[in-house]
């Protein structure tokens, strides 16, 4: 039976676990420490694997003959046992700032889910000869661990690594472990990070072997003198034996060689090549000692503050930043090395070099390869609070925010967290900022945490962003601007960002979270200021990835889940599928703003020159490719690659380029950057932005249709206007068109109208409740008149209109007119008000509705991922081709998307040329879909989606457009309507 629940005292964080030390893994010999493949040690056994198991709903379950009792069912390590949907084991629950249990600190709910692991190992007498340890690299929340039925050690930090000394406990033979995994523990206090609230065996679980008298722990000192070319390495290593180290190379050759006597030693090297985020070149530090080879990943870098300037290797570096999460649709929180990979093979592509943590440390396996790949990290430790501001009736209690930061009995807690982050990670050169954690209030304990990490490293730089400034719950007279090197902030404004930079700051400034990828469209904007002010050290998009679990159908089908599609509670809905990319990592439309952002180049034509500016610190643009096409209102008319880029970092050069004489039209030269060749990140042509420079603009049609004057009769209450084989039945009590048809085929499946409602974005909720109010999603076109007037070249039906709902007074007044030329085609022209206390509008747009097979799009504008008047400049102006059901993003909760900001012009035809033509006397808003706001809005989730039949089409001036008066605005800032006017043509194919 469990003796003591340590999960309950406060006093006891760990019980028979070693002190942290320095990530690695022994090898045999030289080559296999090099190769660093863990598996393949000698000294590792990988206990991963499947383990029996057995679920408990309470610890207080946990009965007298535990751990002995029979386990029934079985568990994969890693995992987290919520993943096992339909299993009975607990669910997931997803909150982002509430804790799910009472704030009752540090007392844990007694209705505590539990699961008993057991794994039987054979050993040999040949593996017992030494010690063994047994490693588990992340464990949530907490977990007692016996041996042989003997109970040997318990620890907490789920995202940290705790070790324990097995050889007191095992034998030769069948050795039994089971392992006592906990949900909640009082440390799950200091664990309210914005994510799914999961359990079990996450990371990692494996056995080391060691040899007597083997290192223990090396703490690893490097200076870079760069007036000196020179890198000195101060080594002290825990180990009881003279050992030896030697530092090799990328190629293999030893560079630098010392013996270690005392557990003391040092390295010097002459004309280090120096790692950075854009030629992560890396060393690999050996140490030899006691029959073992122990590897560390060596990255040479000198770190500076200047002023207010953060200096890499002497150069003023900027972070290009992303916040991410472990999480897997399948797994949870447990990772494999190659999915690691691929989300850093992603962010490279993406132009990302910084990642924090976000909000704790990742895989020990994780820093290797983004130290490998080239990325900066910003380090967090495990520990948020957020929940702990919250008080009754959703009001927030600023001071009892920080009530465990400030607290005695909690110090040692945060202490321990600051000591599992450093002391694991601190030989990794690629670490820029060690972060105390996030969003915790602020207090005397954060300055223990900093105070342990400048006494283990006098030169390393701390986050932490609750010890800014403003922050206001710090008792009266104290301040805790000290505990940070950094000035952190989040979301901060444009505003207030250059306001502060402006000020003459004291520290670098950093957005630890900025934007937010539910809206990437203002990235740009945060990165102008980056690139801008030397103090400005850079910023993390938040975050990477979708939060969602995978549930698989009894048909088969798949789909996600996020908040509260469990039962569980509290839960925080969608926010928790905010990422760049999906939970399956295809990218979101916010990662192509974010590759475009970031992009390593931006390109200029003036004087008849072109110029390319190089945007990376460290390196010139020679390992990249430009391709660059020119086009005359979308076509391409000339094509060719740039010669090879030596421009040097953050410089500007003309290159050699002679623009051809140039056609009639909108003449666009579109520059793609593109990788040369095949790295370990991408293939070649892998491209990396664009810069796409407008040489002569478009010239928008005058809207109206041939000379002369289409045939028409009135039929009732119907208009039937004829011209050719085009015949048109306009209806003249609602002033709308009635019926397209061609050829004797009927084009529309429902009269034409205008929308002025969308589904609502996963940030538009609030907005959304605002226009309900006004019964925006409900609008009727009220019609008081309809008047025909004959032109010699047209026919003119005009309706004076109101568009509103029940209960309200309408929200918009005005005249829509049609005008019918002689070759078939139709002018449609809204002249109106909006009323000045209605909201702003999410839309105004004419709406088509199209039967089958028009089912092709076509548009000349902004491509070829959805664009918006927010969100547009990851897309470039062109011509592209696709289906309505191709263009669809699948938002795992479904939303607005598939517009094309910019359109010229565009067309819904059936494949074959055949549909309808649409072009505008300005740029507008065009989309094509097979579902209408209302089934979106209706949906849930995206595999719940059921499409209809038909297409909707939508013209729109803008979104979220304010106006009063009879002015519209569009939210985007390069240009504004300004009349009330709106025209569209439409001409039948």
């Amino acid at each position: 039976m469990i003796e003591k629940a340590y999960h309950k005292d406060l006093r006891s964080l760990h019980v028979g676990c070693e002190a942290p030390r320095a990530y690695y893994i022994p090898y045999a010999d030289d080559a296999s420490a090099l190769r660093m493949e863990r598996d393949a040690s000698p000294f590792f056994l990988n206990l991963c694997d499947v383990w029996n198991f057995r679920f408990y709903d309470s610890f207080e379950d946990v009965g007298g003959d535990f751990p002995a009792e029979p386990l029934d069912k079985t568990m994969r390590v890693p995992y987290c046992w919520q993943a096992a949907l339909g299993e009975g084991y607990d669910v997931p629950l997803y909150s982002n700032l509430k804790y799910p249990f009472p704030i009752d600190p540090p007392h844990v709910p007694q209705e505590n889910p539990c699961g008993h692991y057991r794994r039987v190992v054979t050993l040999d007498a040949d593996f017992l000869d030494g010690e063994v340890y047994i490693n588990f690299e992340g464990v949530s929340a907490c977990f007692y661990l016996y041996v042989n039925g003997v109970f040997a050690a318990y620890s907490q930090v789920s995202h940290c690594t705790s070790e324990a000394d097995l050889t007191p406990y095992l034998h030769a033979g069948e050795n039994t472990l089971d392992v006592l995994v906990v949900k909640w523990c009082d440390g799950s206090y200091l664990e309210d990070q914005d994510f799914f609230r999961l359990s079990g065996i996450f990371r990692e679980v494996y056995l080391l072997r060691r040899a007597k008298g083997h290192l223990r722990d090396l703490t690893v000192t490097q200076e870079v003198f760069l007036d000196r070319d020179v890198a000195s390495l101060i080594l002290e290593a825990d180990v009881p034996i003279d050992a030896e180290c030697a530092l090799i190379d990328a190629d293999g050759a030893a560079v630098a060689e010392s013996a270690l006597s005392k557990g003391r030693g040092s390295l010097l090297l002459e004309h280090p090549i120096l790692w950075n985020c854009e030629r992560p070149y890396t060393y690999t530090l050996l140490i030899r000692a006691a029959g073992e080879v122990v590897p560390f990943s060596t990255a040479l870098r000198r770190i500076d503050v200047e002023g207010a300037v953060l200096r890499l290797n002497g150069v003023k570096v900027k972070a290009y930043g992303v916040n991410r999460h472990d999480n897997h649709p399948d797994t949870g929180y447990a990772l494999t090395v190659d999915e690691m990979r691929r989300d850093l093979v992603l962010l490279k592509r993406a132009n990302v070099n910084c990642i924090r943590t976000s909000h704790y440390p990742n895989d020990p396996r994780f820093l290797d390869l983004a130290e490998r790949m080239g990325f900066m990290l910003v380090d967090e430790a495990d520990l948020e609070t957020h929940g702990m501001g919250f008080e009754y009736r959703d009001t927030w209690d600023w001071m009892r925010w920080s009530k465990l930061s400030t607290d005695d009995e909690w110090e040692e807690a945060y202490v321990d967290r600051a000591a599992r982050l450093y002391e694991r990670d601190k030989n990794h050169g690629c670490v820029i900022l060690w972060s105390l954690g996030n969003e915790s209030g602020c207090g005397k304990n954060h300055r223990a945490m900093r105070a342990y990490i400048k006494r283990r490293d006098p030169r390393a730089l701390v986050h932490y962003e609750n010890a800014h400034l403003e922050f206001k719950a710090v008792p009266a007279g104290e301040c805790f601007r000290d505990i940070s090197d950094v000035e952190s902030r989040m979301y901060a404004s444009l505003e207030y960002t250059k306001e502060y930079l402006d000020g003459r700051p004291e520290k670098p400034f950093f957005l630890c979270e900025y934007v937010c990828s539910m809206t990437t469209g203002d990235v740009y904007a945060h990165v102008d200021l980056v690139d801008r002010y030397d103090a400005l050290f850079g910023a993390c998009i938040w975050e990477f990835s979708d939060h969602a679990l995978r549930v698989r159908k009894p048909d088969g089908s798949e789909g996600f889940r996020y908040g509260g599609d469990f039962g569980d509670y509290p839960n925080d809905r969608t926010c928790c599928i905010d990422g760049l990319v999906f939970p399956d990592r295809s990218p979101r439309p916010g990662y192509f703003d974010m590759q475009q952002a970031y992009k390593p180049f931006d390109a200029r034509i003036e004087g008849g020159k072109l110029y390319i500016y190089n945007r990376r610190f460290f390196t010139d643009l020679s390992d990249t490719s430009i391709r660059w096409t020119l086009t005359t209102d979308g076509r391409t008319k000339a094509e060719g690659t740039l010669p090879a880029l030596a421009v040097p970092p953050r410089t500007e050069k003309a290159v050699p380029f002679r623009l051809p004489k140039l056609p009639d039209g909108e003449n666009l030269l579109t520059l793609f950057l593109t990788t040369a060749e095949d790295t370990e990140w991408a293939d070649a042509a892998t491209q990396l932005g664009f810069c796409q420079i407008a040489l002569t603009p478009y010239v928008f049609p005058t809207l109206k249709g041939g000379v002369g004057l289409p045939a028409w009769r009135r039929e009732g209450r119907f208009l039937r206007i004829e011209a050719g084989d085009t015949v048109y039945r306009f209806d003249a009590a609602f002033g709308r068109i009635a019926s397209i048809c061609r050829g004797g085929t009927e084009l529309l499946a429902a009269p034409t109208w205008i929308e002025l409602w969308k589904a609502h974005g996963y940030n538009g909720y609030e907005a959304a409740d605002e226009r309900r109010s006004a019964s925006m999603e409900h609008v009727r076109q009220q019609t008081y008149d309809c008047r025909v007037e004959e032109t010699s070249d047209a026919l003119i039906v005009r309706c004076a209109i109101s568009l509103g709902g029940a209960s309200v007074v309408p929200v918009l007044s005005g005249e829509v007119s049609f005008l019918f030329s002689a070759d078939g085609s139709v002018t449609l022209r809204l002249e109106a008000a909006k009323r000045a206390l209605a909201p702003k509008l999410a839309r105004l747009a004419f709406a088509f509705r199209l039967k089958p097979p028009y089912t092709r799009m076509a548009y000349y504008g902004c491509g070829p991922h959805e664009s918006y008047p927010d969100r547009h400049k990851a897309c470039y102006l062109g011509r592209f081709e696709t289906t309505v059901s191709e263009n669809f993003v699948h938002y795992i909760r479904p939303f607005e998307n598939g517009a094309h900001f910019g359109t010229r012009f565009a067309a819904v035809t059936d494949g074959e040329g055949r549909g309808l033509r649409f072009a505008g006397e300005r740029p507008f808003l065009f989309n094509a879909t097979h579902c209408p706001p209302n089934l979106l809005e209706n949906t849930m989730h995206d595999d719940e989606l059921t499409p209809e039949e038909d297409v909707f089409v939508y013209l729109d001036c803008g979104m979220d457009i304010a106006g009063s008066g009879g002015l519209f605005e569009t939210l985007e800032p390069e240009r504004r309507w300004d009349d009330e006017t709106i025209d569209f043509a439409v001409r039948v194919e």
